[in-house]
């Protein structure tokens, strides 16, 4: 597991108050347990006062990090890329559509002449 421990370091390295949030938030809801346990309301309190703060500094930091990556990223080469011919994606969307609807009104038309056959009045025998 060498190439994920190398990974993790290495985001800790870009990111660090992520984990050091995550730690901190941890350690504050522990606080505020063992406040609970030992009957201590003010303790639970202000841990569990804590914990919310830090949880909400520690996603503070996780957009901050992706926005800042965001804005440092490199634009995407096009030179692979080819056009989308928006024009020939429209007609074949209609195409679709309307033989869509074609395959509709075939299935209501047999359905309807289905149903004329079992409800027609029987013949009379002569």
């Amino acid at each position: 597991m060498a190439g994920g421990s190398d990974t993790l370091m290495d985001r800790f390295k870009q990111e660090p108050l992520v984990p050091i949030g995550a730690a901190a938030t941890i350690a504050a809801f522990l606080y505020a347990a063992h406040g609970m346990y030992r009957g201590n309301f003010k303790q639970t309190q202000w841990g569990m006062r804590s914990r919310v703060a830090l949880q909400g500094l520690t996603v503070c930091a996780l957009v901050g990090y992706g926005l800042y990556n965001t804005a440092e990223s490199k634009p995407v080469r096009r030179e692979n890329m080819r056009d989308i011919d928006w024009e020939r994606l429209a007609n074949e969307s209609k195409a679709a559509e309307e033989a869509d609807r074609l395959r509709k009104e075939q299935a209501l038309a047999a359905q309807a002449k289905k149903a004329r056959t079992v409800f027609a009045p029987e013949p009379k025998d002569k």
